[in-house]
């Protein structure tokens, strides 16, 4: 195996390609790959030239310290764990990629669970994997607001040391462009 294959670079392309080979779900994979995304923004030259040399909690840490503890431990601690299954699967299947599993075993219980409950559960199974993809793309920050029984709205990108002063602007932006009962915009 040439030290090529133990690039950063091919880590992530490894993660695009699986699901399309059948190594991955493609969710996991999705997650796991913007999770690298994420903390391979901190990797040194060594670690990019060799992942084996990456020490995922160290990386946290230094994310952590480097982004000014903005981001939530809870976040860091996904990366965390995504990235470290993103390694060993990667690194699993450089030793062996005929006999490959994924440690999360992803693609073999979806396999499993057609061949036993046929075309209608393999369905279902869609159906509820592209509402796991749809949620799961939804960010972290992302707050939820119930207006009515119909209408909630979403606010993202709020900073987590938001003033008062700073949520009043964005109350005058939002109350600008309410309609009173009874007028439209047009007058």
């Amino acid at each position: 195996m040439s030290d090529e294959s133990y690039t950063s670079v091919r880590l992530l392309e490894f993660l695009r390609q699986a699901p399309e080979q059948g190594l991955l779900n493609a969710a996991v994979a999705k997650s796991r790959f913007a999770a690298c995304e994420q903390l391979f923004t901190e990797l040194n030259l060594n670690e990019r030239a060799d992942i084996r040399l990456i020490d995922v909690e160290d990386l946290c840490s230094r994310l952590h310290k480097i982004e000014g503890s903005t981001i939530r431990p809870d976040v860091v601690e996904l990366y965390k764990t995504r990235v470290q299954a993103a390694l060993t699967d990667y690194l699993a299947w450089l030793r062996a990629p005929t006999g490959f599993v994924s440690i999360g075993g992803e693609s073999a219980r979806r396999d499993k669970r057609e061949a036993v409950y046929g075309r209608e559960h393999s369905e279902e199974s869609a159906a509820l994997e592209e509402i796991v993809l749809a949620t799961s793309e939804r960010k972290l920050d992302l707050v939820s607001v119930p207006l009515r029984d119909d209408v909630t709205v979403f606010i993202s990108n709020l900073p987590l040391n938001l003033s008062v002063s700073e949520a009043e602007k964005i109350s005058n932006v939002v109350q600008a462009l309410a309609v009173k009962d009874g007028q439209s915009h047009a007058n």
